[in-house]
C-alpha cells in the first residue's frame, strides 16, 4: 500500500512540474529538496523560481507532454524510499528527452516528499555507417 501512495506522490509531482504547478511541487518536495543536473546542483527554490519565470515567459512545456518510464526500480528502506530508472519525455508523441534518473523519497506523517532528484541524459547512439 506505502508503493501505491508513494508512486501516486510521485505522479502528481511529475504532473505538477509539467504543468508548471509550482505550488503543487513545493508542496511535495522537501525543503531540503535539491535537484542535480549536467547544468549542477540546484535548490528547491531556484528550481520553483526557474520555472515560474519559464512559465511566466510562456517558455515552458505545451499541454501536451508526457513522461513514461521506460524502466523504474523501488526499494525501500525504513521511512526512506529510492526510485530510479529510465524516463522518456514526449511532446505529442514525439521524444524530446530521454534520462537516467534516481530519486530520494521520505515517507512522513502527511505523505511522501521528493528529498533529491538526480538525472543525466541518455546518450544518443551514434549510427555505424558500414
Amino acid at each position: 500500500m506505502e508503493n501505491l501512495d508513494l508512486l501516486s506522490t510521485r505522479a502528481h509531482w511529475y504532473a505538477a512540474f509539467f504543468a508548471g504547478d509550482t505550488d503543487a511541487m513545493a508542496h511535495i518536495e522537501a525543503d531540503s529538496f535539491c535537484v542535480v543536473h549536467e547544468s549542477g546542483v540546484q535548490s528547491k527554490w531556484e528550481q520553483l523560481h526557474g520555472i515560474s519565470r519559464a512559465v511566466l515567459a510562456d517558455q515552458w512545456f505545451p499541454t501536451s507532454v508526457r513522461k513514461e518510464d521506460a524502466s523504474l526500480s523501488l526499494q525501500n528502506h525504513g521511512e526512506f524510499a529510492v526510485v530510479s530508472g529510465q524516463s522518456h519525455t514526449l511532446i505529442d508523441d514525439e521524444r524530446l528527452a530521454s534520462v537516467y534518473f534516481s530519486e530520494l523519497w521520505r515517507k512522513h506523517a502527511q505523505g511522501w516528499l521528493v528529498m533529491h532528484l538526480h538525472y543525466t541524459p541518455v546518450p544518443e547512439v551514434a549510427e555505424v555507417i558500414a
